[in-house]
């Protein structure tokens, strides 16, 4: 399968080249009201360069974490549950990549959260574990709800008579043009607004950025091959791509545009400010998750939706890198705490010099993968600030967070790998994973350092320029790039450098606990008590309210079924009893209804004949 999506990637490179089959799901036929001509449903499968990319993303990471699944998951419970649930989950994201229509996106994509509802609390009877995963499904159900409501909003502003006499809706359905899809002459640019900011918030949702952002970092309780796919390739990659596709096919408003810059650059700084300090080492590459996804947010914002998959492609690959080495050293010494760890790299060798590539390459330090995605998305930004200048703030932030990126990623190598030896000697001695679990590092390292020269293939840059909503390169020149460049690699370089001063060598710094510094690092810590108070609200607001509800569904709906159940019941008793079965009785009582009847007759038949008997 990974071969065929290769070749159907490099198939996809030349221009022009898309795959387009589709079926009517479902057809109704005309009738009277808001779809005269008949409404019909299709499921379609659309191959082109944007869906083959992350074709290969989705196969290539998954065929890995699996492999690497036969080394780390060997001793686990349940396995036959894990490989059923994980293929079930590659299988939904391969869908949602292939979905030509957005109800067959929303179907595939409420499969992958169900699925990652089951892979973060694998382990659950851990309470931690049951916890994440059900923090992890409601946080994430809240952006569906919203996505849910944007794609009605763009059906009702779409919909039209099909050319078939059925109903068809541009951007609805998937419509491949060589130019991104703008919103119609005339349409109600309000209600496309609002539809652009439902669609963010189904994205925000899935792919952890801010508000919604807080269910990422404690989906590390699943295991680590769980995070690596959900981070790298699956879950978190899917908000990303929703919008790379609604941006092509669908368009957004400036106003949108704004509000996407806005929340990817904002959660680029803020999520990388958290993972400077965090002391667990899947926690800080889960952190380093979030920022780089709002990387990519920030740039499908500003009009570059191909710039952002770029990213997403070069990710993919240097942060399932750090999160299987990362699992490599849990597996071999039992712990998260980088604090308990130290002097790792003698005896595992192999995984430090991955988790180092990956950090390079995360940096964004030439010529490792990041370092391409990362600047054409700094240059992309920039060459709009001239027309955009609200875009500046959110710039500046993502560009001040390649300084923390640098910075808290080899905090945690330095604390990991260098030094003499472990800083808790309770700790078991290190070792490498069996070859299952090294190859995968091998590979993945290969890929972090070349992935991103991607962008030297002719039918690549095309892909680029395909992809970006202002029609062509990003109108930098060369003189800025490469300024940008360098103040890009020297930040990353400096954040290394305050790194090694502080970790190096097995140093471990200690901030005093009468330092100023010191509510800032609680404050980080503590997720700026984002999670304590989304739990606040639950408990005095939502809480209360479903108590609320509970009541009036419990006592009074409920209750007055049971209560009329009971009235009927009561009833239908005292009339059975009347039943003796004697024909003598029946008799009786059919004598006094008809005298009762006789009698209620004389008593109203005068009134009624004078009332309508017209003399």
């Amino acid at each position: 399968m990974v071969l065929g999506v290769l070749i159907a990637f490099g198939e996809m490179l030349s221009p022009g080249t898309y795959t387009n089959v589709q079926i009517t799901w479902l057809h109704l036929p005309p009738a009277p009201g808001p779809f005269p001509n008949g409404f019909s449903l299709v499921m379609g499968t659309l191959v082109d360069p944007i869906s083959s990319l992350m074709l290969v993303v989705v196969t290539v990471v998954g065929f890995l974490v699996m492999l690497y699944s036969i080394g780390y998951m060997h001793s686990d419970r349940g396995l036959p549950r894990y490989y059923a649930e994980m293929s079930l989950f590659l299988a939904a994201m391969t869908g949602l990549v292939l979905a030509n229509n957005l109800l067959e996106f929303f179907l595939f994509w409420e499969l992958v959260g169900v699925c990652s509802y089951f892979l973060i609390g694998f382990y659950y009877e851990k309470p931690s574990a049951a916890s994440a995963a059900k923090e992890a499904f409601l946080v994430t159900r809240i952006g569906d709800v919203l996505f849910l409501l944007g794609i009605f909003l763009y059906f009702s502003t779409y919909a039209t008579a099909g050319p078939d006499g059925g109903w068809a809706a541009n951007g609805f359905v998937f419509a491949h043009n060589s130019v991104p899809f703008l919103p119609l002459p005339g349409a109600n640019t309000t209600t496309l607004t609002i539809a652009g900011l439902l669609i963010l918030g189904g994205a925000a949702g899935k792919s952890a950025q801010f508000p919604l952002h807080v269910w990422l970092p404690d989906a590390m309780e699943g295991p680590t091959t769980v995070s690596a796919l959900i981070h790298a390739a699956t879950m978190v990659a899917a908000g990303v791509y929703l919008l790379a596709v609604a941006s092509v096919f669908l368009g957004f408003t400036p106003t949108d545009q704004l509000a996407i810059v806005a929340v990817g650059g904002f959660t680029a700084f803020f999520a990388a400010t958290m993972a400077v300090v965090h002391p667990d080492i899947k926690r800080v590459i889960a952190y380093s998750t979030i920022s780089q996804l709002g990387y990519m947010v920030l740039a499908i914002g500003a009009g570059f939706a191909m710039v952002g998959l770029y990213h997403l492609f070069t990710h993919a690959f240097f942060k399932a890198l750090l999160f299987l080495a990362a699992g490599s050293v849990i597996h071999a010494v039992g712990t998260q705490d980088l604090f308990r760890m130290g002097g790792l790299k003698k005896h595992m060798r192999l995984t430090a010099a991955a988790f180092a590539i990956g950090g390079l390459a995360l940096a964004g330090i030439p010529p490792f993968a990041g370092f391409w995605s990362k600047d054409d998305i700094l240059a992309s930004v920039y060459s709009q600030l001239g027309t955009h200048p609200l875009y500046w703030p959110f710039f500046v932030l993502a560009f001040s967070a390649v300084f923390l990126t640098a910075y808290y990623i080899f905090r945690a190598w330095f604390l990991a790998f260098s030094g003499d030896g472990p800083r808790d000697p309770t700790l078991p001695a290190a070792h490498e994973g069996p070859w299952v679990m090294q190859v995968p590092l091998v590979v993945l390292s290969a890929f972090a350092v070349v992935a991103g020269l991607f962008v030297f293939v002719p039918g690549f840059q095309h892909l680029l320029v395909q992809g970006t909503v202002l029609g062509g390169i990003p109108p930098t020149y060369p003189a800025t790039d490469l300024a940008l460049s360098s103040i890009s690699v020297a930040l990353g370089l400096g954040g290394i450098g305050l790194a090694w001063t502080l970790w190096g060598n097995g140093r471990v710094f200690s901030l005093a606990e009468t330092s100023p510094v010191q509510p800032l690092r609680r404050l980080l810590l503590n997720r700026y008590y984002f999670k304590a108070g989304y739990d606040a609200i639950g408990l005095r607001a939502v809480y209360p309210f479903a108590r609320a509800t509970d009541f009036v569904d419990r006592f009074v709906i409920d209750g007055t079924v049971r209560g009329l159940e009971r009235m009927f019941g009561a009833g239908s008793d005292r009339l059975r009893s009347i039943q003796s079965g004697l024909v003598s009785d029946y008799a009786a009582y059919v004598v006094a209804g008809l005298l009762a009847l006789f009698v209620l007759l004389l008593i109203v038949g005068p009134y009624l004949l004078g009332r309508f008997g017209g003399g």
